[in-house]
């Protein structure tokens, strides 16, 4: 078998347990893989169900109501699948059933196997063709842009697709009768063919024509046209590829007029814009230019050289105009620039060098826009999504993102580090006694407490209701157990209400090789848990 068939799946229906076991395990022995089924109800279940085979190999008489001819006529309305009929009955009236499917054939069950075999790979070829031939079909009638196929010595066109008609406003059989000429005013007898004799003799593979054509109602639209010529059963023809490009011949129109007051918008621009040579001497520089440096005017700001300018060369603008223009590379940066005044700026800058007529870097065009605003809403939104919104403590993602990277740094330098998780007691009852505001207000006053006492590498995180977590790096457990005995008692005095103090339950915990970010969790909620059930208010490790 070939290469291609090695794989292919084949569904055999029969119901002869006997002659299915003998096909398939020649079928299998050919590199083909087989599925068995005896009814022609379960083929079509298995269609049904999603499962296609490469081809189906199907008896037409078979057990249950249905028989082989009824299947292939409910998977053919359903999927497009090669069926080859198995029979031993060639009666006329058999012949004629399998006339009115569509089969690829059929194989008497007698048959030499070599011709069994050749009819499934002429069946599988057939099927691939006619895939092909669809899809390619398919393709040339979607295509949004026009395609024509005409006769190179006539003009007339063979086969038009449906942006043609749609475009020019005629039917298909209004175009089947016209010529290129008489959608091209453009276009004459002696230039086409010269074109097309080009085409012939090898000179170029297609030709692209900057052409209009004109609609049945007489208005004009400018296309992009390519001709080539290809064979087919050893004639030859002439296919067009036409693409509208009205649109973009108004832009470029456009830009052309764009570029006439170029000059005068780019003075009163909103943006940044200079320019500078080589050498990094400014050449250009706008009013938002000088406003966003700091600069007081552009003489002064002209003397500037962008390369060795200190403030730039500290903010490492110096340094990417450079990589930019030694590359040849646009690239757009992010930096923090401070300017003579001590301003601190967050500006974005897109670096994009300039080429002489000879293809070599000249210089470069940068404009700059000022992202003071724009960082900082960054930053709040950053705040935002790792904090809790009542008590501004980190919330559990952000934890459990610091908790994962100190196991890794304990793994990888063998350092120690510690959790301290604590639940406020009796915390319902305040709620239920005072209100839910003066709930907040004590997760509140209980965050302020703990914040003011840990150090700037230690996390605090609302792990959540009224649980805390604090992660601290580099302390030994009784390091820890002492700074949780120490808020312990400053969290006693927190008073609510008139006399109630607040308390709360305890678990420390140190990491120990092997742990987990769950596992080490888990265990700082067992000692919270354990502290809780010792009566509450107390340290548990």
């Amino acid at each position: 078998m070939s290469e291609k068939l090695e794989k292919k799946r084949i569904l055999l229906v029969e119901d002869s347990r006997l002659t299915a076991a003998m096909v398939a395990d020649f079928l299998v022995k050919n590199g083909f893989e087989v599925e068995v089924v005896p009814t022609g109800e379960e083929v079509v279940q298995r269609i049904e169900e999603g499962i296609i085979p490469d081809l189906i190999l199907m008896d037409i008489e078979l057990a249950g109501e249905m028989d082989g001819i009824e299947a292939a006529d409910i998977i053919s309305k359903q999927q497009d699948v090669p069926i080859v009929f198995l029979t031993a009955n060639t009666s006329k009236e058999i012949i004629e059933k399998i006339r009115r499917v569509k089969a690829y054939g059929f194989v008497l069950k007698d048959t030499d196997r070599i011709a069994l075999l050749s009819t499934i790979d002429m069946a599988m070829r057939l099927h691939e063709a006619s895939v092909y031939a669809t899809m390619f079909e398919r393709l040339f009638e979607t295509s949004v842009n026009e395609l024509y196929i005409f006769n190179p010595e006539s003009f007339r066109f063979v086969v038009v697709n449906r942006a043609a008609t749609s475009n020019l406003g005629y039917s298909y059989r209004e175009l089947e009768a016209m010529t290129i000429f008489d959608i091209n005013p453009q276009l004459d007898t002696e230039t086409l063919r010269e074109i097309i004799k080009g085409l012939m003799h090898g000179k170029q593979e297609r030709v692209v024509l900057n052409t209009v054509h004109r609609r049945k109602d007489g208005s004009l639209y400018y296309v992009e046209a390519y001709l080539q010529l290809f064979e087919y059963r050893r004639s030859k023809y002439c296919m067009m590829f036409a693409v509208d490009v009205t649109e973009r011949k108004k832009v470029e129109d456009e830009l052309d007029e764009s570029r006439k007051q170029y000059v005068e918008l780019a003075q009163e621009a909103p943006i940044g814009i200079l320019k500078c040579d080589v050498e990094g001497n400014i050449v250009y520089i706008n009013k938002k230019a000088l406003e966003i440096l700091g600069s007081p005017g552009v003489e002064e700001t002209s003397s500037i050289n962008f390369l060795t300018f200190p403030l730039l060369v500290e903010a490492g603008l110096s340094q990417k105009l450079k990589e930019c223009m030694e590359n040849n590379l646009s690239q757009t940066v992010e930096k923090s620039y401070t300017s003579k005044s001590g301003k601190s700026i967050w500006l974005r800058t897109h670096i994009k060098p300039l080429l002489n007529k000879d293809g070599m870097v000249k210089g470069a065009q940068i404009i700059m826009d000022d992202i003071t605003e724009k960082k900082e809403m960054e930053r709040q939104l950053y705040e935002m999504s790792i904090t809790d919104p009542l008590t501004n403590a980190y919330n559990f993602r952000y934890f459990t993102k610091k908790l994962e990277e100190e196991i890794l740094r304990a793994q990888r330098y063998g350092e120690s580090f510690t959790l301290i998780m604590f639940d406020i007691d009796r915390f319902k009852s305040f709620n239920d006694s005072f209100g839910h505001q003066v709930g907040d207000l004590i997760l509140k006053a209980t965050v302020d407490m703990v914040k003011g006492r840990i150090r700037r590498t230690d996390t605090l995180a609302r792990w959540g209701g009224e649980e805390f977590i604090i992660l601290l790096p580099n302390t030994k457990l009784e390091d820890a157990v002492k700074l949780a005995e120490e808020l312990r008692q400053k969290l006693m005095q927190l008073k609510v209400g008139n006399d109630d103090s607040l308390t709360a339950s305890f678990g420390v915990v140190e990491y120990q090789e092997g742990d987990t970010a769950d596992s080490i969790v888990k265990r700082a909620d067992a000692m919270m848990y354990r502290a809780k059930n010792d009566g509450r208010n107390c340290v548990r490790y």
